[in-house]
């Protein structure tokens, strides 16, 4: 007796300052979990009992699950021939039924998958009395520490028949841990969160919160080593940051793909050198970064802002990016007698690495896309009062310079070269030389188009007005940071960009001067101009004002 009590006395809280601290966190931590336990699912098969979990990240219903969660069973394995190959055009079921902890059972439609990363995202049915779903927000994974406290929610071994979910608490063990995956390069985790709290099978899917109750993570797959299927203390989650990557494309009921740059890496020692590098090892043959002069035991060093220091680091950087982004490569030309030569850097478009979207067309149906939009864009156009005055200044890296002015529903449009002007809606002339002439019908779509897609030549709730009819077309990546793309309807490729925070990204359309799609992207005051999708045009300069423009002196018409 006198053991345990020396024993409680060294454990326990000695003074009524202490023990207010513990019960103060305590109440903290149990707050945060009573807020955010609604929001965290049961996922299942609507013929299986098993399953397993999700968390709801909007209240329109969208749900962040594991892509194995809402995975077809029995399907053909890689490789498999003749009957047992047969064609499945989709590897996720079409619905699943979803287990909520108020205790009842709902369906949701598998919108869009990641199979290279295992995630998907689902869509609940509206409730019968047309309330809101309770959802939990995602945070930021990026600003996670190691020892920093994180909580797993979900339903491990269906535990919860009433679909409460089980709870489980601990600590991050490590951040940016790469996992290889499974076969035909899917269930990849290059960019994880390793954690102590336990995971078990049915976990897969569910939350990994903060402190706070925002989602981090998804909890995905453990390390079971000798113990069979259960937990051992180190488990990993997909990071928060690298879901915002492919959540638009998912959203959008697409295939999200990952890229690739078409080579492979060792980090090895070369002939003659005593220090080991990331050193390329073979490349495809129509690898962007070969056609670019990369080539066998030549050294990478940098993959866009980021120093190469190991092979696995470049995996990781690479395998957080979707297709079709552009990166800049460095990389230093080995000598052949034990050196290398000076740093080269390129930029290239990420090629896809292919996890079967090629095999069929897959796309949300337009009324699930707009509520997509909804759901995406309700930061747009929160900031700020409509102001008529607008001026978009673009300056190229050589100079060269486009202007835009806008007053009400009126804008002039400059290359140097050529000026256009849009006085009302059909009203417009240009200006050659001092003198006016009627604007040609490519000249009219080409000011129409800028006027009506060009985000930064508005602002406030004009900029939510003009995305009301709109669709989510998926993801694009500006600059390094992940945004939307919103297609507007009209009869050419009409897309404007934003990102999370409700902020411009940039728009696209099919120029009628140029004959070209032109893409500009921007983020602050760095911008690219990107043409038919292949030629990249970086280190443009963006200057935006909104001071109230003189109507006469900015649009009166020149003597005839």
């Amino acid at each position: 007796m006198l053991t345990l009590s020396l024993l409680f006395s060294l454990v326990s809280p000695q003074e009524p300052g202490d023990l207010d601290l513990v019960r103060k966190a305590e109440t903290a931590r149990t707050t945060v979990v009573a807020k955010v336990q609604p929001s965290v699912c049961s996922v299942m098969a609507l013929d299986s009992p098993g399953g397993g979990s999700g968390v709801i990240i909007d209240p329109l219903g969208f749900i962040v699950s594991n892509f194995h969660v809402v995975q077809k069973r029995g399907r053909p394995k890689p490789g498999a021939k003749g009957a047992k190959a047969k064609r499945d055009d989709d590897p996720s079921n079409k619905v699943m039924k979803i287990g909520l902890p108020d205790g009842k059972l709902y369906k949701a439609d598998v919108l869009g998958i990641d199979p290279g990363s295992d995630l998907a995202i689902l869509l609940l049915h509206p409730r019968p009395d047309g309330k809101p779903f309770p959802y939990s927000p995602l945070g930021d994974s990026d600003a996670l520490l190691v020892g920093e406290t994180v909580f797993a929610m979900g339903n491990p071994f269906l535990l919860a028949n009433d679909f409460t979910p089980t709870l489980t608490w601990g600590i991050v063990s490590g951040t940016h841990r790469y996992q290889p995956g499974g076969g035909n390069r899917m269930l990849v985790y290059p960019d994880c969160i390793q954690v102590d709290a336990p995971v078990n099978p049915g976990n897969s899917g569910g939350p990994l919160f903060n402190e706070r109750g925002e989602v981090v993570g998804i909890n995905g797959r453990i390390t079971i080593r000798d113990r069979g299927r259960v937990n051992t203390g180190v488990g990993f989650a997909i990071a928060s940051n690298q879901i915002r990557n492919f959540l638009a494309d998912m959203m959008a009921g697409r295939h999200a793909e990952h890229g690739t740059l078409d080579l492979n890496a060792w980090f090895m020692k070369s002939p003659g050198e005593t220090e080991p590098h990331v050193i390329v090892q073979s490349t495809f043959a129509d690898s962007a970064a070969a056609k670019l002069g990369v080539e066998i035991g030549d050294q990478l060093t940098l993959f866009n802002n980021d120093a190469v220091k190991s092979a696995n680091q470049l995996a990781t950087l690479v395998g957080v990016l979707p297709a079709d982004c552009w990166v800049t490569l460095g990389y230093r030309r080995h000598l052949g007698n034990g050196g290398f030569g000076d740093e080269r850097r390129v930029w290239l478009r990420l090629r896809t690495l292919d996890t079967g979207s090629s095999r069929y067309e897959r796309f949300a149906k337009v009324e699930h896309r707009k509520l997509s939009r909804v759901a995406l864009s309700r930061n747009v156009g929160r900031s700020g009062d409509p102001v008529d005055g607008a001026t978009v200044t673009l300056t190229g890296p050589k100079g060269e310079k486009i202007e835009m002015n806008r007053l009400g529903d009126r804008l002039r449009w400059t290359d140097g070269k050529i000026t256009l002007v849009r006085l009302g809606k059909d009203d417009g002339f240009q200006l050659r030389d001092g003198r006016s002439t009627g604007l040609s019908d490519d000249e009219r779509q080409k000011l129409d188009r800028e006027f009506l897609l060009n985000p930064w030549l508005w602002r406030g709730k004009d900029r939510a007005k003009a995305l009301a009819e709109s669709t989510l077309e998926g993801g694009v990546q500006a600059l390094g940071r992940p945004a939307f793309r919103f297609r507007i309807p009209g009869p050419s490729e009409y897309e404007v960009y934003y990102f999370e925070d409700g902020e411009p990204a940039g728009y696209s359309y099919r120029d009628p001067l140029l004959r070209k799609l032109v893409d500009l992207r921007a983020v602050g005051e760095q911008a690219w101009i990107i043409t038919d999708r292949s030629e990249l045009s970086p280190g443009w300069k963006l200057a935006v004002g909104y001071d109230p423009l003189p109507d006469a002196k900015l649009f009166e018409r020149p003597a005839q």
